[in-house]
C-alpha cells in the first residue's frame, strides 16, 4: 500500500479530530454497538477515531503502513499503533477473534488485492464482531456529469497534483461490488451507511435524513460519494 499513499498526502488530511466528516458515522454507530476492543485498519494520522475513548469504553488499536502516519497518531489516543507494510499480502500481526470492531476507512480503494486483507479481518474479529468499511464513490451523478466534462477520474478532487499515471486510487467500488467482496470472506451486511455521504452536496446540506436514506436505498452508486457499509461475523 505505501507505494500508491505519499507522505505528502498525509499531510493533506488537516480534519478536526472528534468534528470531522467521519464522526457523525462513528457516534451513529456506537450508539448502537458496545465493543471493548476496536480496530483502526489505516489509521494514518488518526484524526478520525483518535478520540473514540472519549465517547465509549474500549482498548483501541491503530494499524498504518506508513510509519509517517503513526507518528503523528501517536499523539492521539491509541492506546497500540502498529505498523503492516503492506495491507495486500502481510498478516496482521494479531490473534485470531480477538477483536470486537474494525474500522477500515479509505483503504480498500488503494489495495491491488484488497480480499486479502477482507479476510485477515474476519480471521482477527471474534464471532459477531462489526465491521465498519468505507470507500469513495468516484461516479455519482454528479461526479458523472463532471467526468463528461473534465475526462477526469478524480471527480472530487481527492488528489489535484496527481496524474493518472500514479493516482493512488487503483480500485473503484460499487455498492454492490463491495457487499460481494464483504460477502466472499463471509461477512454479512448489517446495514448500508452511504447516506452519510449523499450528493449533490447542496442537496445534502437541505435534506432530512429520512430522505438521504431514500434516496441511497434507491440507488447509492447515483446518490452517494461515499460507500459506507456495517458488516458483522456471525457467531
Amino acid at each position: 500500500m505505501k507505494e500508491h499513499f505519499d507522505n505528502k498526502f498525509i499531510d493533506d488530511i488537516d480534519e478536526k479530530i472528534g468534528d470531522n466528516y467521519f464522526s457523525p458515522i462513528i457516534d451513529y454507530v456506537f450508539d448502537q454497538i458496545k465493543a471493548n476492543n476496536v480496530c483502526d485498519i489505516g489509521c494514518g494520522n488518526g484524526v478520525f477515531t483518535g478520540d473514540l475513548k472519549q465517547k465509549i469504553d474500549c482498548n483501541l488499536l491503530g494499524i498504518d503502513s506508513s510509519k509517517y502516519a503513526l507518528e503523528k497518531a501517536s499523539k492521539l489516543g491509541f492506546d497500540k499503533l502498529i505498523q503492516v507494510d503492506d495491507f495486500n499480502k502481510d498478516r496482521l500481526p494479531i490473534d485470531d477473534k480477538s477483536v470486537d470492531f474494525v474500522i477500515c476507512k479509505d483503504v480498500f480503494e488503494h489495495l491491488i488485492d484488497p480480499m486479502f486483507l477482507t479476510n485477515e479481518i474476519y480471521r482477527i474479529l471474534k464471532p459477531n464482531g462489526y465491521l465498519l468499511v468505507h470507500v469513495p464513490n468516484h461516479f455519482p451523478i454528479w461526479g458523472r456529469l463532471k467526468f463528461l466534462f473534465t475526462n477526469n477520474i478524480d471527480t472530487f478532487s481527492y488528489f489535484p497534483s496527481s496524474d493518472r499515471h500514479d493516482f493512488p486510487h487503483i480500485r473503484f467500488f460499487t455498492l454492490s461490488s463491495m457487499k460481494n467482496l464483504l460477502k466472499k470472506s463471509s461477512f454479512n451486511i448489517v446495514e448500508n451507511l452511504s447516506f452519510f455521504f449523499s450528493q449533490p452536496p447542496l442537496l445534502h446540506r437541505i435534506m432530512s435524513i429520512w430522505f438521504r436514506k431514500f434516496l441511497t436505498k434507491i440507488s447509492t452508486d447515483n446518490f452517494s460519494e461515499g460507500i459506507t457499509i456495517l458488516a458483522k461475523k456471525d457467531g
